[in-house]
């Protein structure tokens, strides 16, 4: 007949040691490490053709996708900068710049942004994301006899759109009062 005998205290040790580091390793693989600002915007800020310095729209600007009913930024005043959504199933956005003032004069600019969609995968856990890379730039001014405010150029302060708050365009302005 066998007899049991009992494993040495070390055996032991190391049997526990093993089994901790199974179960820290298991629920450590259950995380679900999210990023919590997972909104991907574009960052657009204001600046003067004149200065090359930001401006602060005095007028008001309202923001709508060409072809779609949506504004994207409705009556903005006293702004320098502002954040709108990248469309992810088409690679050029259409943006109507909408300026007005308070003398009743109204004038519409466009912005052609020709960009990629990528699609962007942190974790199974995590919702998924499209980042995108600006790659081309075209717009329309409307006369300064129509509204004293034009879209004088835009040009590309960082391509990638993704989650960080960083300006991806420079829309710059001029206007006859300066």
């Amino acid at each position: 007949m066998k007899t049991f005998r009992k494993p040495p205290l070390l055996s032991q040790f190391r049997r526990l040691v093993v089994a901790g580091f199974v179960a820290v390793t298991a629920v450590s693989c259950s995380e679900i490490n999210c990023p919590l600002d997972n909104i991907v915007v574009m960052t657009c800020g204001l600046y003067s053709a004149e200065q090359k310095t930001a401006y602060t729209l005095t007028d008001t600007l309202t923001v709508k996708a060409a072809g779609l009913d949506s504004i994207l930024l409705n009556r903005a005043i006293a702004i320098q900068s502002f954040a709108l959504p990248v469309r992810q199933g088409v690679t050029t956005d259409t943006l109507l710049l909408c300026l007005s003032n308070e003398r009743g004069q109204r004038a519409t600019d466009s912005l052609f942004i020709d960009h990629t969609n990528e699609p962007h995968f942190e974790s199974i856990d995590c919702p998924p994301s499209v980042f995108h890379t600006l790659r081309g730039l075209r717009w329309t001014s409307h006369p300064l006899s129509e509204m004293p405010l034009t879209v004088d150029s835009v040009a590309f302060s960082r391509p990638l759109v993704n989650y960080d708050d960083v300006e991806n365009l420079k829309i710059y302005l001029r206007s006859t009062a300066e």
